[in-house]
């Protein structure tokens, strides 16, 4: 395995635990919810749904405290990456129906489906792959830390300032073809 100087790894750990609490808080503070945009999905019984969506739930849970732990980090990395790929293939497989009106259940506000969502999740796929790899032997300055908080900060508001870009773009599109709509109505 490959061996990382430790702020990479605590930075693409830090950065996973954000993610994956928002997912999770998502998901308690309004379970009902969830489950209903499990649904959309089509891709379970409606029986399964709420035992699948606790389950999430859990996972979510355990990946998180698992990535705080350092002896647990890795394993809880390969959990995230797997439920990432879970995700990134229950977004694929909608996509590729052509079913992009429903709420993608990552957490926030409301986003449809989308391909970014499935490159998102294979970069933080990628950040899951750095936080299961072995440190050197660095020791973690008060200074390192503070680079590491500093990382960790400048990624989510990254992945926030992508997410933000992708809504606009999505709703200006829509807008333009509401506007092109009425040109044309108007015209005929």
């Amino acid at each position: 395995m490959v061996a990382l100087h430790p702020i990479l790894v605590v930075i693409a750990a830090g950065t996973l635990v954000c993610v994956f609490a928002r997912a999770a808080m998502h998901k308690a503070t309004d379970l009902t919810m969830f489950v209903h945009t499990m649904g959309g999905y089509r891709l379970l019984p409606a029986a399964l749904l709420m035992p699948t969506a606790l389950g999430l739930l859990f996972l979510e849970v355990a990946v998180i405290l698992g990535l705080i732990v350092p002896v647990t980090r890795p394993f809880a990395a390969g959990i995230a990456l797997l439920l990432l790929a879970t995700y990134a293939g229950a977004i694929g497989i909608n996509l590729s129906r052509g079913n992009t009106h429903i709420d993608c259940g990552c957490g926030g506000a409301g986003q449809g489906l989308s391909w970014y969502l499935v490159a998102r999740n294979a970069v933080l796929g990628l950040l899951c792959l750095v936080a299961m790899a072995s440190l050197l032997p660095v020791e973690m300055t008060a200074m390192a830390w503070l680079s590491a908080a500093a990382g960790i900060l400048s990624a989510i508001l990254l992945f926030a300032g992508i997410e933000k870009l992708i809504d606009n773009w999505s709703w200006l599109q829509a807008s333009n073809r509401a506007f092109e709509q009425h040109n044309h109505e108007g015209h005929d």
